[in-house]
């Protein structure tokens, strides 16, 4: 069954790298690479769609279409992430893409071993089946067919998590400032340290993603960021989102009932992180609120599923088979995804009852430490004394 398992997901994944390798210019990376064209020529704004097309002009192997509005990708990252294409800009963009899908292998690779060292004690096959649902289920799967990132991104939290076990804050706080170039991801989780009271985690997070934000400003300008911003916000991203505010978008087509959902649930979330923070340990609280951040955000799109890996992890130790059941439940709620948008998807709903199980599973099967708990309640009592 975990051979059969594994054999499933691996197929499919290379099925998604198939079509990006055969329509390379329908991928998000062939934005990322007329962005970093368009900056380099200085054509202007690399948030605007004609300087768009012009800088898909100037990529190797290109046949741009006649008008921006033809542009199958919208290319809306932060600009440090235009630097991703930098080393292939001499390259025709398909074999970039081919080098680029490789990269992506490499990087779920490591995330696998990553997670393979928190096994406990589950048998080979079984934690591979486990590692496959949670990277290689269809949601996660569209990380190939559009060669995105963020398979890069979740390296970087899956150490950043094995940091904050060890204590090795400042470590932890840089990589997951690094996480933050899409802060659609990592913003629950600062809140979340926040309330255990990793300062230090906190401090370290910050100063990377205002050097980031400082580097990025100094790359497009200031009135070029405050559009990409701009870029971010639009209805239509809101609805192809998987977070629970883009059903919303869809039913009102309004961008303002979406964003005060938004809110709403960001409310809901910090407040279930407050009464279960004496439950779970700081690593699986971040994960918690990573997963929470992926099922509620505003922007989290498909490829996003990926960050659900740690909190998943963290159930596989005990139910390793409820986490490739819920992996394959990803792969139909993909494969039945409509053409066209529609009101209610299964990509947003059963993500959003997965972690919601998952959450309440860990909380119920975990206590942290007692060292963690004293130092939790120490700090709080410190922190009422002086506030008397």
């Amino acid at each position: 069954m975990a051979f059969a398992s594994v054999t499933g997901s691996v197929a499919m994944a290379a099925a998604a790298s198939r079509y990006a390798i055969v329509y390379p210019q329908n991928s998000d990376f062939a934005g990322v690479a007329a962005a970093h064209q368009a900056q380099a020529a200085g054509l202007g704004c690399i948030y605007s769609r004609s300087v768009q097309l012009a800088g898909d002009h100037l990529v190797p192997g290109v046949i741009p279409p006649p008008v921006a509005a033809d542009l199958i990708w919208h290319f809306n990252e932060p600009p440090l992430m235009t630097l991703l294409a930098a080393p292939f800009a001499a390259l025709r963009l398909a074999t970039a893409v081919n080098l680029w899908e490789l990269i992506i292998c490499v990087a779920l690779a490591a995330s696998a071993f990553l997670l393979w060292r928190s096994r406990g004690s589950l048998p080979g096959w079984v934690l591979a089946a486990v590692v496959a649902a949670l990277l290689l289920n269809e949601i996660a799967n569209t990380e190939f067919s559009l060669a995105q990132n963020d398979a890069l991104l979740l390296v970087a939290a899956l150490v950043a998590l094995d940091l904050l076990r060890r204590h090795r804050d400042v470590g932890a706080g840089v990589l997951l400032g690094l996480v933050a170039v899409k802060p659609q991801l990592i913003f629950l989780a600062v809140i979340a340290l926040l309330i255990h009271h990793r300062w230090r985690v906190v401090a370290a997070c910050a100063g990377t993603v205002g050097a980031i934000g400082a580097l990025s400003v100094l790359m497009v300008g200031t009135s070029c960021s405050l559009q990409w911003l701009g870029s971010a916000t639009k209805l239509g991203e809101f609805q192809i989102g998987i977070g629970l505010p883009g059903t919303l978008a869809r039913l009102t087509g309004s961008t303002a009932a979406a964003e005060i959902a938004f809110l709403a649930f960001a409310l809901v979330a910090v407040v279930v992180l407050i009464r279960i923070r004496r439950r779970v340990p700081t690593p699986h609280f971040a994960a918690i609120a990573i997963a929470l951040a992926v099922v509620i955000g505003l922007h989290t799109l498909a490829y996003d599923v990926l960050f659900l890996a740690p909190l998943g992890m963290a159930v596989a130790r005990s139910r390793p088979w409820s986490v490739v059941v819920a992996g394959w439940a990803f792969t139909v709620a993909q494969l039945i995804y409509p053409v066209g948008l529609a009101p209610f998807l299964a990509t947003e709903l059963v993500p959003s009852v997965a972690v919601t199980l998952a959450i309440a599973f860990i909380v119920r099967q975990g206590t942290p430490s007692e060292e963690e708990s004293q130092r939790i309640t120490t700090t709080s009592h410190q922190q009422l004394v002086a506030a008397t």
